[in-house]
């Protein structure tokens, strides 16, 4: 009669963890990239609840848009919760601020352009970004353009420190939310704009020639103004960039 076996032999376990080996590995890209776009969808809800924010804002103070330098203390009471100022994917421990609010809404001149002053001037909507992500170390006040010689440029680092602020945090892109409300991931379609994003160009206009994400980000920024029915026609403006 044969010897009877109570367990495995040494070779068939060896087998057996090889397998499972090979099935983790298979499995484990896959299981990271849904974690990745998990916390892509969850920033963008996050933005989602921001956009809320700043809407309910411009009835409640006669129609001016919250400042761009200030929106965190200014949108705070319309908040459920301040979690919302973070990204999973930025929370390194230290409270701070993962998205910057457009400058063409309420901020300053700059470049030449003249940003909205109230909602209902906004034109455009569906194209003119309100918030984005953006690295934690710049300012609430979003403004990565820089106008040299009639040309845009994407703006450097240091010119004035905090304004560039452009991240590639999501899966080479970043999340974008626009004045009618809706939000969108996107994707940097130019090699050069992840490069200066990560250090890696340090010449701006080498970064910015025949660009596409700067022509997006372009469009997204400037100002193209509707005729105000309440006032009196007047000379068209015909650059994006000169406002009115």
């Amino acid at each position: 009669m044969g010897r009877h076996r109570d367990g495995f032999t040494l070779v068939e376990l060896l087998v057996v963890v090889s397998i499972i080996c090979l099935l983790m590995s298979l499995s484990l890209p896959a299981l990271t990239q849904a974690r990745r776009q998990a916390e892509q969808v969850h920033c963008l809800a996050n933005q989602h609840q921001l956009m809320l924010a700043w809407l309910l804002y411009a009835p409640d103070h006669d129609d001016e848009l919250c400042p761009p330098d200030r929106w965190p203390a200014r949108l705070r009471s319309y908040l459920q919760s301040e979690d919302v100022l973070l990204c999973k994917t930025d929370d390194d421990g230290n409270p701070a601020n993962s998205y910057g609010l457009s400058n063409t809404m309420g901020g300053e001149k700059r470049d030449g352009v003249v940003p909205f002053a109230r909602l209902h001037q906004v034109s455009g909507p569906s194209a003119k970004m309100v918030f984005i992500d953006k690295e934690r170390r710049c300012s609430d006040c979003f403004w990565p353009l820089v106008l040299d010689d009639n040309r845009w440029l994407w703006r450097p680092w240091s010119v004035p420190f905090g304004l560039q602020g452009l991240t590639n945090r999501h899966r080479n892109g970043c999340n974008v939310s626009f004045a009618d409300g809706h939000g969108e991931w996107i994707h940097w379609k130019d090699d050069r704009t992840r490069k200066l994003i990560q250090g890696r160009i340090a010449d701006v206009e080498e970064a910015s020639i025949d660009n596409p994400d700067l022509e997006s980000m372009i469009e997204a920024l400037t100002v193209r103004r509707t005729p105000d029915p309440n006032v009196p026609a007047g000379p068209s403006v015909p650059m994006a960039e000169e406002g009115d």
